[in-house]
């Protein structure tokens, strides 16, 4: 009978060490999956956050590494050659219409004043200087966004690879738990591990979506700049457009805040786990709960964005 009971303690043990190992290895991988999503190189290739939304679109590739053609070059040419004439007549129709408004306005012809004509051809100026600079116009824009997600990705993530240690899991905490413990805990682990990946895979699409968007905002770029010369209703076409293209812009930095306020969840959660073992299980749960909360959050994102700049 003893030479039984040390086999089984033997094997206890050893499931025991099996689970405790799972269950390291599971943070690790969570700390290391998003360190390697959220990281950002000074100077060099980062994370694939930094791909889709610290880089400026002007520089975007679709390539880590950031080689192939610039996907900002291929919509400006198409712009070009397919929408600034499109631009063009709609600003011709516009100031055309508006001359013809202030001319009649001033009692038909009777009270006529010479500074109408001046006016008219200033915004006439103006208004091919906003069509043929659009894309100066909208680079300008998106620096405020890309600056502040740059920023504050550093400020939260650092600027080098270097593994978080707020979010490693001390295997020695794991130690006073029983064998029905550590299987519970390595199984919600196992589901939250899960749920780091499709955040990430949220993370990816909304990402995606965002600079696909981006771009064909600036395909029509020219239309609703043409707009902004209009003093009535068509004139709202081209501020909307700007305030889209600020709503995008900033879009990142709302992932950035959401992302921060779970690194803060996680590593409190961590910090408990290592000191006490107590309610672990109901730790485990809260590290789900924020995961799923997180997810819903990032897919929200473009909504709070807009909601903010007040876009429709």
């Amino acid at each position: 009978m003893g030479v039984l009971e040390d086999a089984i303690t033997n094997l206890e043990e050893w499931c025991k060490n099996l689970f405790t190992s799972g269950i390291k290895s599971q943070f690790d991988g969570i700390s290391d999956l998003l360190t390697e999503t959220f990281s950002m190189s000074a100077g060099g290739t980062g994370g694939l956050v930094q791909t889709f939304l610290v880089g400026h679109p002007a520089n975007f590739t679709g390539n880590p590494g950031g080689g192939g053609v610039k996907v900002w070059s291929t919509i400006e040419t198409l712009c070009n050659n397919a929408v600034v004439p499109i631009g063009g007549f709609v600003l011709t129709v516009i100031l055309m219409i508006d001359l013809i408004s202030t001319v009649m306005r001033g009692n038909n012809f009777k009270d006529f004043d010479d500074s109408i004509i001046i006016k008219w051809m200033i915004k006439a100026l103006c208004g091919v200087l906003l069509i043929s600079k659009v894309y100066y116009i909208a680079s300008g824009l998106f620096s405020f966004g890309t600056s502040v997600c740059g920023r504050a990705l550093t400020s939260l993530m650092g600027t080098g690879p270097v593994k978080p240690t707020a979010l490693t899991l001390d295997k020695t905490a794991l130690d006073k738990l029983e064998l029905g413990e550590l299987m519970t805990v390595w199984f919600f682990s196992l589901i939250v591990h899960l749920g780091i990946m499709l955040m990430i895979v949220a993370i990816v699409i909304v990402l995606a979506s965002r600079i696909i968007e981006v771009f064909m905002y600036l395909g029509v770029s020219p239309i609703p700049m043409a707009t902004m010369m209009d003093s009535g209703e068509f004139g709202s076409v081209g501020k909307n457009w700007i305030k889209q293209l600020l709503a995008l812009s900033f879009q990142g930095f709302f992932i950035i805040v959401a992302l921060a306020i779970f690194k803060t969840l996680f590593e409190n959660v961590i910090t408990t786990l290592n000191t006490s073992t107590d309610g672990i299980i109901m730790q485990m749960a809260l590290l789900l709960g924020y995961t799923a909360a997180l997810i819903f959050t990032v897919l929200r994102t473009g909504n709070i964005s807009r909601s903010v700049f007040n876009t429709h």
